[in-house]
């Protein structure tokens, strides 16, 4: 039988910050990528140190996997790829791809 580890990142505990790696068949792959309102410091985003390992993140991930475009669910993909350095691929479907750099944009202002 296939192993499978699934390590959360975020949101183990509440809502927001949505972020788990799960590994199956020696793929790693990161569903969700989300950020916490509430929090303006390093509480609101995924704690990718984690799975600092000393390589890059997009050496340790396959892909990343985002369910939706609300924020606790892809909040946190311009940090993961501008200051994390992540960039491998990233899948969600149209409309997602469509409504999420609105939504961040929005933010961001």
């Amino acid at each position: 039988m296939t192993e499978i580890k699934v390590v959360p990142l975020g949101a183990g505990q509440d809502v927001g910050r949505s972020c788990i790696i799960v590994t199956l068949g020696g793929k790693n792959i990161m569903l969700d990528c989300g950020m916490h309102m509430g929090y303006n410091d390093n509480r609101r985003f995924p704690d990718f140190d984690y799975i600092d390992d000393g390589k890059p993140l997009t050496d340790f991930l396959d892909c990343v996997i985002i369910s939706h475009f609300h924020l606790d669910h892809c909040g946190a993909l311009p940090y993961m790829t501008e200051i994390v350095g992540y960039d491998g691929p990233i899948y969600m479907t149209h409309p997602t791809k469509a409504i999420a750099p609105i939504l961040l944009e929005d933010f961001r202002k």
